[in-house]
C-alpha cells in the first residue's frame, strides 16, 4: 500500500478535506503497515533494522538455505557446472598435453612438446582439417582427390579439364564472350531479344501463365495490333452482383455485401449525402474494439457491457447515457450520497464531493399524537411551546437545553384484600371504570374485561384468590 495522505482542505473548516473519520482511517491504515512491516502488526520488533543501504554488524543470527550467499560457478566444456561458496577450495588439473601452476593470484596452463601450436613445426598423421574453418596451401595435384574440374553442356556431353590446364570459352548464335579482369563476359547481339532491348517479335506465343506482361502502351490496344478483350483469361470483374467488362464505366455496384463475405477496406473516404443510410458499430465486448487511435472519432457499441464510446487519439472515450449515473463522471465522487446532500467543487482535488446542503433552511418536525406535524425553521425567530394539559406541567431549561414534563395528578389508594370467593368490593363514591387502576397482586386489570364499577361497588368477574393484596389507585 502507498503512503496514504491526510486532505486538510484548502483553508480552515473550507469542507474541502478529509472528515475527522476518514483521516483518522488514513492515520490508521499507514500505521497499521508500519507496525505489519516491522512488528507483529501490534508491536514494533526491537533491536536494528537492516536495509539496503546501513551497515549493521550481525550477530547470533542463523541463516536458513532460502538466504543466497556469495558463490563463484564453474563451467567445463561439457556445459557441466560447479558452484564453491567463497572460502572454499577448487583444484585446476591439467589435461593431456597441459599442466597447470599458480603464483600468487595467477593460474597459468602451459602445453608441452605433444600439441601442435600455430609456431611449431611438426608431421600430422591420421587427422582431419576441414578447408572451411583453414587455409590451405602450397598443395600439389597429386595431393588432392580431386584434381580436375568436369563440364557439361546442354547436350549432356562432358570434357575433364585438370586443375592448372587452360579452358576455352566460345560464344554461340547470337552470343560473343570476353575474357578480362579475372572474368568472362557473355555479350548478346541485336539479333536476339532482351528484357531491355526494343526488339519486334514476330510469330511468338507469350503464355501470360508463366510470364508477366507489363508496361503495354495504348497504341498496342488499339486498332489493328490492339489486344482484344477476348484474348484475355478475365475480360471483366464483379462488383457486387453487376458483370462490368474491361474498358465500360460504371456508376452504381448493385448488392455489394459489406456485411456478409465481402468487405470494404482502405485509407479512402466515403461521402454520401442520401438518407436512410444504415451502418452497424457493434462489437462484442471491449477488448473486440479496435484500435482508437487509427478510428479517431468513430462510433462503437459495445452490446456486451451495453455502453456507448467514441474513439479518440488516447484511447476509446465512454458516452454517457440517460440510464448512467452522474458517479460515472472522473471528477464526481457520490461516496456518502444521502437525502437532501448536494455536489459541491473542490478546486483542490478538481472534482464535485458530496455534502450536506448548508444553503437550505434546517427544518424541525414535531408530531403529537393525532399525528398532527408542526414545522418549525431552525434559523428563523420562532418559538416552539411545550404545552401542559390536565394534570400535566412543563418546564424549559435555557442553562443545560431540557424540557421537563411533570406529572400534577394526585392519586390515593384504597388497600383490599381478596378471600377467593368475594367478588364485589367497596370503593369510594363517584368512581368509574375510566378514572381508577386496579391491580391484584401487583398485576394491573383491564376494565370492563377484568372488573366494572357501579357507584360505590366494585364488582371482579372471577374472585380474587385468598390473600390477594387488591389495590385501587383513584386517579385526580
Amino acid at each position: 500500500m502507498a503512503k496514504q495522505t491526510v486532505n486538510i482542505g484548502s483553508a480552515p473548516n473550507d469542507g474541502t478535506g478529509s472528515t475527522l473519520r476518514e483521516g483518522g482511517d488514513l492515520i490508521n491504515d499507514n500505521f497499521n503497515e508500519i507496525y505489519s512491516a516491522i512488528g507483529d502488526g501490534t508491536t514494533i520488533t526491537a533491536g536494528t533494522f537492516l536495509t539496503a543501504s546501513n551497515s549493521v554488524a550481525v550477530t547470533n543470527k542463523t541463516f536458513n538455505s532460502t538466504n543466497t550467499f556469495p558463490t563463484i560457478s564453474f563451467i567445463d566444456d561439457t556445459s557441466t557446472t560447479q558452484s564453491i561458496s567463497l572460502g572454499g577450495s577448487f583444484r585446476f588439473i591439467g589435461g593431456s598435453g597441459i599442466t597447470t601452476t599458480i603464483s600468487g593470484n595467477t593460474i597459468t596452463f602451459d602445453t608441452d612438446g605433444s600439441i601442435v601450436t600455430e609456431t611449431s613445426s611438426d608431421v600430422l598423421e591420421n587427422k582431419t582439417i576441414s578447408g572451411l574453418n583453414n587455409t590451405l596451401s602450397n598443395i600439389g595435384n597429386a595431393s588432392l582427390t580431386n584434381s580436375s574440374i568436369t563440364l557439361i553442356d546442354d547436350t549432356s556431353t562432358t570434357d575433364a579439364v585438370s586443375l592448372g590446364e587452360s579452358l576455352r570459352l566460345t560464344g554461340g548464335t547470337g552470343i560473343t564472350s570476353v575474357v578480362g579482369s579475372n572474368q568472362v563476359t557473355f555479350n548478346i547481339d541485336s539479333s536476339v531479344a532482351t528484357l531491355t532491348g526494343s526488339q519486334e517479335l514476330t510469330n511468338k506465343t507469350i503464355n501470360a501463365s508463366s510470364n508477366t506482361i507489363s508496361n503495354i502502351v495504348n497504341a498496342n490496344l488499339s486498332g489493328s495490333a490492339a489486344i482484344s478483350n477476348a484474348n484475355l483469361a478475365n475480360p471483366n470483374v464483379i462488383l457486387g452482383v453487376d458483370t462490368v467488362n474491361l474498358g465500360d464505366t460504371i456508376t452504381t455496384i448493385t448488392d455489394l455485401n459489406l456485411d456478409g463475405s465481402s468487405s470494404l477496406s482502405g485509407t479512402g473516404t466515403v461521402s454520401t449525402t442520401g438518407a436512410g443510410n444504415r451502418l452497424r458499430f457493434n462489437f462484442a465486448g471491449f477488448g473486440s474494439l479496435p484500435t482508437a487511435a487509427t478510428y479517431e472519432g468513430m462510433f462503437a457499441y459495445d452490446t456486451t457491457g451495453l455502453v456507448p464510446y467514441v474513439a479518440d487519439s488516447g484511447g476509446w472515450t465512454r458516452i454517457q447515457t440517460e440510464n448512467d449515473s452522474i458517479g460515472i463522471h472522473s471528477d464526481v465522487n457520490i461516496t456518502g450520497i444521502a437525502d437532501g446532500y448536494i455536489l459541491q467543487w473542490s478546486s483542490a482535488q478538481g472534482r464535485f464531493n458530496v455534502v450536506a446542503n448548508t444553503a437550505t433552511t434546517p427544518i424541525l418536525k414535531f408530531s403529537d399524537d393525532t399525528s398532527t406535524v408542526a414545522r418549525v425553521n431552525a434559523d428563523d425567530i420562532q418559538i416552539l411551546g411545550f404545552v401542559g394539559g390536565t394534570n400535566i406541567s412543563t418546564v424549559v431549561s435555557d442553562a443545560n437545553n431540557t424540557v421537563t414534563i411533570n406529572n400534577t395528578m394526585s392519586f390515593t389508594t384504597s388497600k383490599l384484600t381478596g378471600d377467593g370467593s368475594t367478588l364485589a368490593f367497596t370503593i369510594n363514591s363517584g368512581r368509574t371504570v375510566d378514572d381508577i387502576l386496579v391491580f391484584v397482586d401487583g398485576i394491573c386489570f383491564v376494565p370492563t374485561d377484568d372488573y366494572t364499577v357501579s357507584g360505590t361497588t366494585l364488582s371482579f368477574i372471577v374472585a380474587p384468590v385468598s390473600s390477594a393484596e387488591i389495590t385501587v389507585r383513584y386517579l385526580g
